[in-house]
Order: structure tokens, then sequence, then C-alpha cells
């Protein structure tokens, strides 16, 4: 049995590795597995993340390298295109038994499109879950409908899933790869992360991760206010330092890097930006971080497990099941600095110590794997219809 393992980003791939660590160590069966790379761990602006996958020791089977220069909407929507005709081709000559991906990305979508043309069964990570604020969300609940294995990480989502005419008997709620990375990588402890990224840490840090809010009213004010409130706070904190890193390839993502650029220019000694942490790094400095700001999804989903407080900011990730410790706020300056405040203080500490993860499960990974071993159906899926009553016009 041959598996694919698609991916995009260096936010998605680290996800995937306790995964793509089981699918290598299953001497014991006839399972052989490869990765197909694109989008940004192809982008030298993006850190050209390809090297840290080799690095890790995978086999890199294909890559699909997109133009990723212009990320206007018409340039992304035709970066969509290419990524199908990639990734059909780089599929074709793989000949894939399955393939994975895991998220809600226009690139993940590009090669769920390619893969069902082509006639590979899709298996689906992370799917039923809502972020209103973002086009992701549409992206998302479209891959799940082109996939046949679905692989949710909290029970609400599983219901979701099968809502949209899924067969139960294909969705398993397994947790979130994410914790499973919190649990088993070996992280590093403060001096060793000083030491490798050239930067003082100071008393305390941020770890700052914000992507443009693809279906806000105005991304750009909605940037500027987190990096006003962001701007505030470390003015008022000599000893508050912040790790920043960068944006992914939607929309936007260009005018985010360059505002971030602006603060370090601003903060030149207490903030380092930098496109990509690798997730060692990211994973140690999320551990040993005060507080967790912006809008990504690791906020959510991981950051509970160390029990460190995340300011969430923005609707980009709205709908999602969180922990106590989120804190969430709206993307204006004011807003931003108030909840940074209480995320540092006592207070907000000591919530996030108490909190409970709703995405912690155990042997995530090796439930994921004995279900793929398995196989998944081909040709016509039928829709599953939900016994309900609708009320009479």
């Amino acid at each position: 049995m041959r598996i694919c393992v698609f991916t995009g980003t260096r936010a998605e791939y680290g996800l995937l590795t306790p995964l793509l660590r089981r699918l290598e160590a299953d001497a014991d069966s006839d399972v052989e597995s490869t990765l197909l790379v694109t989008g940004t761990h192809l982008s030298e602006r993006h850190g050209h993340t390809v090297d840290a996958i080799r690095d890790d020791g995978f086999a890199v089977g294909a890559e699909v390298p997109l133009p990723l220069g212009d990320d206007s909407r018409l340039g992304v929507a035709l970066a969509m295109g290419e990524a199908v005709s990639g990734c059909a081709r780089a599929l074709d000559a793989l000949v894939p038994d399955l393939l994975v991906l895991l998220g809600d990305r226009w690139e993940c979508l590009a090669c769920a499109t390619a893969a069902t043309l082509i006639g590979v069964p899709v298996a689906h990570i992370h799917g039923g879950e809502t972020t209103e604020g973002a086009v992701d969300e549409q992206f998302r609940h479209a891959i799940t409908k082109l996939s046949r294995l679905h692989f949710t990480s909290c029970e609400p989502y599983r219901r979701r899933v099968i809502q949209l005419g899924e067969a139960p008997e294909t969705v398993f709620n397994v947790g979130a790869l994410g914790v499973e990375n919190i649990k088993t990588v070996p992280l590093m402890d403060r001096t060793a992360l000083e030491t490798d990224l050239g930067f003082n840490l100071g008393e305390k840090f941020l770890l700052v991760t914000y992507h443009p809010a693809t279906l806000a009213k105005d991304g750009a004010a909605e940037t500027e206010g987190f990096f006003a409130g962001l701007e505030t706070v470390l003015a008022e904190n000599e000893s508050l330092t912040a790790v920043i890193t960068g944006a992914n390839a939607d929309p936007g993502g260009s005018l985010v890097d360059a505002r971030a650029a602006r603060l370090h220019a601003e903060f030149p000694d207490s903030t380092l930006v930098t496109p990509s942490l690798g997730l060692i790094r990211y994973l140690s400095a999320m551990h040993l971080c005060a507080a967790v700001a912006g809008n990504s999804s690791s906020g959510i989903l991981e950051a509970p497990s160390f029990n460190v407080p995340t300011v969430n900011v923005g609707d980009r990730q709205k709908g999602r099941e969180r922990a106590a410790s989120v804190f969430d706020c709206a993307p204006d300056a004011e807003a931003v600095a108030h909840t940074l405040r209480h995320a540092l203080s006592p207070q907000g500490a000591n919530i996030a110590k108490q909190a409970r993860n709703p995405y912690e499960k155990y042997g995530t990974s090796q439930r994921m794997l004995d279900t793929l071993k398995q196989g998944a159906a081909k040709g016509a899926k039928p829709f599953f219809n939900i016994d309900h009553r609708l009320p009479k016009d």
C-alpha cells in the first residue's frame, strides 16, 4: 500500500509529523509513504522549509512549485489553478493508493481536487471545524466532500462532518496531532533556544503569529490594529520581548510581513522576526513564552496543553472549540493591548494553568495509522442522510 501525504505550509507539516513518524516506523506492514510538497515550503521568502523536511529524514516524492509572488486575491486564485495541475501531475507519477491531507487551505483544496479527478481516495484531517473569519472555512468543508476518510479533533466536529453527508463509519474522532507533538517532541530549554535564535528572550516573551483575515471588511485595518496594540504593550514593558513568525501565503500576507518589519525597526532589541521557526523551535518557544498572540490555530489547538494563555485576535478562528485559556479580542489597538495585559497578568497565567484542552486525546496518530492501513473505498460515494424532522412551511 502506497500512502502519499500532502504538505503546503510549515504549520500543517509540523502537525503531520507524528503521523509521518508512525508511517516511517511501521515496519510490520507493507505500507510505503512519501510526501508531496508544495506552497510556501518551496518559497525562499517563507523560509524554503522543504529543507527542514529533508533534514527530518522524510522522503519527498514530488515538489510542486507555485507562483507566490502575487498575494492579491487574483494572484492566489491563479496560483491555486497551477496547484491543481501540478498536484495532478505529481499524483499521476506517484500512483498512491491513498492521499492524506490536513486542514483547510487553498493548496490543500487544490490537491484534493486533483486527487478526486485522478481517482485517488482522500483522507482528511481536521474536518468539521469552523473558522468564520477566513475563506478557509469554505475550503475545509469542500475538502470534506472530496474525501473518503475523516479524522476529526472533537466530537462536535465529527457530528458536523456527518451532517455534511459523510457516512458515520468513515468519520473518526481522534483528537489533534498537534497535541501529540507537545507530548512527544523533545523541546529545547531557554538557554538552548536563545543560543539557537541568537536572541535574548528577556524576562518574558510573546510568541506571535498573525495571518491575514481573508474575510475581513478591512484586513489592512485589522492588521494595523493588532500590531499597534502589540507596540503599546512592548513600549510599556521594557523587559518584554516578542518572537514573531511570518504570515502565510494568503491575500494580504506581504502586508502583514511588512508591518512586522516596521515593528522590528521600532523595537530592534526586543523583537525577533523570522519567516519560520521550525517545529522544535516553535513548540519550545510556545512552552517557554508568557503568552501566544495573534490569530493562528496553534493558539487554539496546542497552547492550552502547555498551560500558556492565548490572545486570539479577530474572527479568523471564530467558531472553534476552545479552552478557557484562550482570550478573544477585537482586532483594534486598545482591545489587543488590554487583552495582552490580561494574559500577562498573574490572573491570566492562573487561568491557563487550570485550563483543559478539548483537543487532547490519547493515541491520535496510531489510531489514524490503523484506519489508513485498512484503505478507503473508491468509486461512487453515497450521501448519508440524517433522519430528522424539519418544521413545516
